[in-house]
């Protein structure tokens, strides 16, 4: 009787252990923006390797990698965090936020501004997932499309084409990149 007990129990616990509560679930998000907004001030994508998972990894290394190389790194304050709510899809929980940023571009070594600094306003899905063990944010998208402040970036190109990971966003007409995929050079 009692191994029987044991045999219910074992996948009970295992299925507690693959759960995250609304605050934890919450405080992985604002860990998330922390570890994120510290290694694009610092230019360093060595320091997100366990703190968040390999979708979201690969594009952040990305995009700290392409401002490296262009010479300046980014300055980002998270200036409201708003949790809108909680789900649980399968395997993976999803966080929706309203939130607002400010950022700047900053030449390495000097700390000088280039550019135009911006407040931004989005609507975020954060999806977590449990990779290895823990729960991180693997993946953002825009729940709507951003409102970007500045109308320019030192990238040279229209902010609507080389902002975030709007999934539904085309290349804007005229921006680089729009003639290849058959828009206006």
């Amino acid at each position: 009787m009692r191994s029987k007990k044991l045999l219910l129990l074992v996948p009970l616990a295992l299925l507690a252990c693959n759960r995250i509560s609304n605050q934890e679930a919450i405080r992985v998000v604002e860990e998330y923006n922390r570890i994120v907004t510290e290694a694009y001030r610092a230019g360093d994508a060595r320091s997100l390797e366990g703190a968040v998972g390999p979708k979201e990894l690969k594009k952040l290394g990305g995009l700290i990698g392409v401002k490296l190389d262009l010479g300046f790194t980014l300055d980002a304050q998270l200036l409201d965090l708003k949790v809108l709510n909680v789900e649980r899809r399968g395997k993976e929980v999803l966080v929706n936020t309203d939130e607002s940023w400010h950022y700047a571009d900053r030449r390495v070594g000097t700390g000088e501004q280039i550019g135009q600094d911006s407040e931004d306003h989005y609507r975020m899905h954060y999806i977590l997932r449990k990779p290895a063990g823990r729960w991180v944010v693997d993946e953002i998208e825009f729940a709507s499309p951003p409102k970007i402040g500045r109308k320019e970036t030192p990238l040279t190109g229209p902010v609507e084409a080389l902002h975030g990971s709007f999934k539904s966003a085309q290349p804007v007409e005229g921006s680089p990149g729009a003639a290849a995929r058959g828009g206006t050079p």
